[in-house]
């Protein structure tokens, strides 16, 4: 092994006869270190949008909603509390209210969803005070204005401000057509910015009492939002929950609300892993080539070393470390890249992508070391395949002929 190792090593980095030979071996590596970066680079930038994603979504919105199936409204029982207490990873339950209706500011009109949650709450389930970028959460009553919280991109479409009054518009099934809505009037208290477009655009928030009156709800609520120790349970508890309070109730995890982003999202993974892949893969190629070059200008060197006594094996062997080597170097240098570009990229913000359509500002970057050691085990056992049919020619080659015009 260490001959073959001597030999390989020489073929690849000593001068040749024919001089580019050496210079051939120093692009394949360049080839592959740079097909296995944009590998590299293509699954972190998509771990890293479905990390920031699920992140978002996690710290803005409860991790499971409690509903019925054909009700829009439920009341307090105790087999629902006892259930949700029992269950020890629950560690905070809200009532909420959540229904569609019509907001209003000047001339501007827009549908929305209001969601009706006590101000202790709020700030324990969804949180939205981290993303205020004007005023705070007040749902108290004031001269009989409620406080209401809004998102960024709808108080531009209203024209709003704080302290401005809005007023919400609720049109009751059981009304005839030509019958007046039910009107209730709010005074805008907080903007909040949470970067994901579907919740700044339409959900608008207020107490739960407030709701409750303008729905005429009495004590009866939409659901219970609640909050898990660890989120990523959500689905198994969402499970549990629905096996134990059965029919008509139904849990669904922050994934199953999300259900079609998640999946937008690995549909999107596979071609684009595909495609860069083919990079990587035109690199091995480039081996072969590589190999096939030093193969016809050693030919006299092979037919030397087999009229010495170096047998088949050995020369097999060559070849294998020659496109070990190269798969090594190609797979540590494209590492190295992937990282400082990373680096970059998450120091930086190099790259920036429009917020409203992305849910975030700058190109996320999740380096994750299981995809550093499957693509490096891949990338290597396709160097070495790349050695075989090399390897053969050179294992045909007679001494005779290898040397008859030499």
């Amino acid at each position: 092994m260490r001959f073959s190792f001597f030999i390989a090593k020489r073929h690849l980095f000593s001068q040749h006869k024919i001089g580019y030979i050496s210079f051939i071996s120093i692009i394949s590596i360049i080839g592959l270190s740079l097909g296995v970066a944009a590998l590299i680079l293509t699954i972190s930038i998509l771990n890293g949008f479905e990390q920031e994603v699920k992140s978002k979504l996690i710290d803005f919105d409860a991790h499971i909603r409690l509903r019925l199936f054909y009700q829009e409204s439920m009341d307090t029982t105790s087999k629902v509390d006892s259930t949700l207490n029992s269950i020890g990873e629950i560690k905070y339950i809200a009532p909420y209210i959540h229904r569609s209706v019509m907001i209003r500011h000047g001339n501007e009109t827009e549908g929305v969803v209001l969601e009706g949650i006590s101000e202790k709450d709020i700030h324990n389930t969804l949180r939205i005070d981290r993303f205020l970028s004007k005023g705070k959460i007040d749902f108290s009553e004031e001269n009989k204005y409620s406080g209401i919280v809004i998102g960024k991109k709808l108080a531009e479409k209203l024209n709003v401000d704080i302290d401005d009054k809005v007023y919400l518009f609720i049109l009751h099934g059981s009304q005839g057509i030509g019958s007046r809505p039910k009107i209730g009037k709010f005074r805008l208290t907080g903007i909040y910015d949470s970067g994901i477009a579907d919740y700044d655009d339409i959900f608008v928030y207020t107490g739960l009492k407030s709701a409750q009156r303008i729905y005429e709800l009495d004590n009866t609520f939409s659901g219970y939002q609640i909050l898990l120790s660890n989120p990523l349970n959500a689905d198994k508890i969402a499970t549990q929950i629905n096996k134990e309070l059965g029919f008509p109730y139904h849990a669904m995890s922050w994934n199953d609300l999300h259900s079609n982003l998640f999946r937008w999202l690995e549909v999107q993974r596979l071609p684009i892993i595909i495609v860069f892949g083919l990079i990587a893969l035109v690199a091995i190629f480039n081996i072969i080539s590589s190999l096939m070059m030093i193969v016809l200008e050693k030919t006299k060197d092979i037919g030397i070393l087999k009229s010495m006594g170096v047998n088949n094996s050995q020369i097999t062997g060559i070849f294998m470390i020659e496109g070990g080597l190269i798969g090594i170097a190609g797979t540590l240098l494209g590492f190295l890249v992937a990282i400082f570009l990373s680096w970059i990229q998450m120091k930086f913000s190099v790259i920036s992508i429009p917020e409203d359509v992305y849910f975030m500002s700058k190109l996320p970057v999740l380096l994750n070391w299981k995809d550093f050691l499957y693509i490096g085990i891949g990338t290597l056992i396709f160097s070495l395949i790349a050695t075989f049919y090399p390897a053969i020619k050179s294992k045909k080659l007679l001494p005779g002929e290898a040397t008859r015009y030499e």
